[in-house]
């Protein structure tokens, strides 16, 4: 549930930002209008219809938005201190959103270097506002003086809250950034199965382990050639989908299956000696036969032809996949769709 909800913060992240300036600003009207500060709530005012005007045109995420609410910030920010002779602590939002820009704008963005160098100056700028007490409505400072501490609270507070929300949608984007690396690195993206490069690491392993019997089989998808010129390669990848969708659906929780290659498939059966795994991979190969793809109004059948090798020492796999692959070319050779052991 959580992560459904950071997900949907992370699509809407821009759509949801403007919503939360424009409720800033809403506030702050209301608040400077009750202290008695008018120039500053007509200010907020101007910002509130601006955010508005923006969220109701808004369509999809765009850069513009954030570029604009940037800019719209630090002008608002430095305005504001003017208006209270640098009491109000404004510099808050614009160190908050000198490092939340980087967030906010896409990778490829190279100007967000530009808009941090912007937002450094403006910050110096509120920086010598407020220890040369610029004002430029002087006559509002008794009022400013008696609410600069509560306001300056309220800023710092919005200014953290803000960088708490977008610094955990930031860990979140760059944790299911990782795990979507690390997916696409361990597994076949077509049909979802291990790949040969992950199967070869947890063999190299396991390989200390002390595994008595286990099985390797390799199944190859018969004249699979002829599917690819005949339906097509769409119809192609569907027989491989559906295959491998057999394969992996069939067995036992410990087994792994893998795509080695092409139309190639490898099945690892720890624990499993060479009658059961004989069993087994007819089985299998029954109910491959027995399958009918359907793609684009055709029906498509295929056959597989399996080389199995039982080994009792992991240290030997690599030997065992050669014995394996030898008996499913032996196969090939000799009447395909077959299990051969």
């Amino acid at each position: 549930m959580c992560e459904k909800f950071l997900d949907y913060l992370s699509k809407k992240k821009t759509w949801i930002f403007l919503i939360m300036c424009f409720m800033v600003h809403a506030g702050n009207s209301v608040l400077f209008f009750f202290v008695g500060l008018v120039p500053l709530s007509m200010l907020n005012i101007l910002s509130t219809v601006f955010y508005s005007i923006v969220i109701v045109s808004y369509k999809e995420e765009k850069d513009f938005y954030i570029i604009f609410t940037y800019f719209e910030i630090l002008t608002f920010s430095l305005t504001s201190e003017l208006f209270s002779g640098g009491s109000f602590f404004y510099i808050f939002y614009v160190v908050g959103m000198i490092s939340s820009v980087y967030y906010l704008l896409p990778p490829k963005r190279r100007m967000k270097q530009i808009f941090q160098g912007c937002g450094i100056i403006y910050a110096i700028a509120i920086y010598f506002i407020h220890i040369k007490q610029i004002c430029i409505f002087p006559e509002y400072l008794p009022v400013t003086d008696e609410c600069k501490q509560e306001i300056g609270l309220l800023n710092l507070c919005i200014t953290l809250f803000t960088m708490f929300y977008i610094s955990n949608l930031y860990f979140f984007e760059m944790n299911a950034a990782n795990e979507k690396l690390t997916y696409c690195s361990d597994h076949d993206l077509m049909t979802g199965l291990f790949n040969r490069r992950f199967f070869e690491h947890i063999m190299q392993r396991n390989k200390t382990e002390n595994e008595n019997k286990y099985t390797i089989a390799i199944f190859d998808i018969d004249d699979f050639k002829k599917v690819n010129d005949t339906y097509g390669h769409q119809a192609g990848d569907a027989v491989l989908k559906a295959v491998s969708s057999i394969i992996e659906e069939s067995y036992d929780n410990e087994f792994v299956t893998v795509r080695w290659g092409g139309e190639e498939f490898v099945l690892y059966m720890p624990q499993t000696d060479e009658i059961r795994a004989y069993e087994h991979l007819t089985y299998l190969r029954k109910r491959i036969e027995n399958n009918i793809v359907e793609f684009d109004n055709q029906k498509i059948k295929v056959t597989v032809t399996v080389g199995m090798c039982t080994g009792t020492n992991l240290t030997d796999y690599e030997l065992v996949i050669r014995n394996a692959d030898d008996r499913l070319y032996y196969g090939k050779r000799n009447g395909k769709n077959c299990v051969v052991k």
